[in-house]
């Protein structure tokens, strides 16, 4: 289970405040490019976490590791 979307790391995670060594390709390259548009103000950071939300929902089985890295769950 994903933590809540209000859980504080989810928005460091899409600023880039913390580096996470994350093993599922596709997650680092949105999380980069997620930290990349919210710093040109393409994106608010509501929506990034979203957006990051969701593509952990979808693919959870995937990033299971890396949410725990992140979450330390």
């Amino acid at each position: 289970m994903l933590p809540d979307k209000t859980h504080p790391e989810w928005k460091y995670l899409v600023k880039g405040e913390k580096q996470y060594s994350l093993e599922n390709f596709v997650l680092q390259l949105k999380v980069n490019q997620t930290a990349k548009d919210i710093k040109s103000g393409k994106l608010s950071v509501d929506k990034a976490i979203d957006d990051i939300y969701a593509l952990c929902l979808k693919y959870r089985h995937a990033v299971m590791k890396d949410m725990k890295k992140i979450f330390n769950s």
